[in-house]
């Protein structure tokens, strides 16, 4: 197959780490991957995409130069005579893409939801009801994020899959990590990775940990990230009464190894799609208190803690408390297997190739 995927950026972010694992397998299993990008490109994924084999071009500005963006869209996916066009994005803000794609030459055209919220509510429910109507199939992370674009239409739950024994726990990495910040081994270290922009909510994160800061002075809260809020998070750093005790590590391109330095995973986010990083945290045995906003099909373990986010940031100090007092083998974790296996990408891959093959021979325009 020859497939096209399209998505706004490709930086270090969730829908840019979906984007590549998926196309590394595709191209792993003999198809051809061209990468089209309407905004922000990271160089580090840039290479990363084309060391794996994925084309990668980079269109006008989406926001910018909207209508050199759909132009060229238009003609590459024309000229590429694609077999499938796989538009990736959190809401009917897709409905353009999808529009051209299905007046292309390409085949059949996927749809890939990553979240259950948006910038712009209003256009989103004025646009998601003609969404499937421009679908030969439709994936979502989540059955919250499916529901959110597609309503009833038929769609296919898609994990964010990666190579699962990455994140186990590393008593060598802890170490090394935490004496390169110089954080003693006896410090207990609440950390968050995330994008860092508003829906992350990174502000009442330092609540949060101000919290527990005052009841338990030894301990070091990390923020790893990059993003449009930088600033943003680090002036809320800058004011914080703890602020030397928090460590902002920028862009990590592969945390995987982080997650042992770290004592538990604080993740009080507004709204996800999914929220892969809590399954990463989960396999290197990090308990996860995370914000009952997020999926529930991030749990695969016993160490998910979801807390409503109208309780204040001293409950979540307790609950945190509570678990730090009774500190568990990082290498034992009750994880439920089925719920685990489903982020396995040999497993998931062949849910996407299933269905694109499914799309090529009953809806795709021949």
């Amino acid at each position: 197959m020859n497939v096209c995927m399209i998505t706004y950026n490709l930086v270090n972010n969730g829908i840019g780490k979906v984007v590549l694992t998926y196309s590394a397998e595709l191209i792993r299993h003999g198809h051809t991957v061209t990468l089209l990008v309407g905004g922000p490109c990271e160089h580090e994924k840039v290479d990363e995409a084309e060391t794996c084999g994925i084309a990668v071009v980079q269109l006008p500005d989406k926001k910018s130069d909207t209508l050199a963006y759909f132009k060229m869209l238009g003609k590459i996916l024309d000229e590429g005579r694609f077999d499938i066009c796989h538009v990736h994005g959190n809401s009917g803000m897709v409905f353009p893409e999808l529009v051209i794609a299905k007046r292309s030459r390409t085949v059949a055209v996927a749809c890939h939801c990553h979240s259950t919220g948006c910038e712009h509510p209003v256009l989103h429910r004025a646009l998601r009801p003609f969404i499937p109507r421009l679908c030969d199939c439709m994936f979502a992370c989540s059955e919250e994020a499916g529901k959110w674009l597609y309503g009833n239409a038929d769609y296919s739950v898609l994990p964010n899959s990666f190579e699962l024994g990455k994140f186990e726990f590393d008593l060598e990495a802890r170490a090394e990590i935490r004496a390169a910040h110089g954080i003693d081994d006896k410090t207990y270290v609440l950390g968050n990775v995330a994008r860092l922009n508003p829906e992350k909510n990174h502000a009442f994160l330092i609540d949060v940990f101000e919290a527990y800061h005052e009841k338990h002075p030894d301990s070091v809260l990390i923020i790893a990230g990059g993003g449009p809020g930088r600033k943003d998070v680090e002036s809320l750093v800058d004011s914080s009464s703890v602020k030397d005790s928090i460590i902002l590590l920028g862009n990590i391109a592969d945390p995987s190894k982080l997650y042992s330095a770290m004592d538990c995973f604080v993740f009080p986010s507004k709204h996800e799609g999914l929220g892969i990083v809590l399954v990463e945290a989960q396999l290197a045995g990090l308990d996860c208190f995370v914000s009952s906003d997020v999926p529930n099909a991030a749990r695969v373990s016993d160490r998910f803690h979801p807390i409503s986010l109208s309780r204040p940031a001293v409950d979540w100090a307790a609950e945190i408390s509570m678990a730090a007092a009774h500190p568990h083998d990082r290498t034992r974790c009750n994880f439920h297997a089925a719920e685990l296996k489903r982020f396995d990408v040999r497993t998931s891959y062949r849910i996407l190739e299933g269905a694109y093959e499914v799309a090529l021979a009953q809806g795709g325009r021949k």
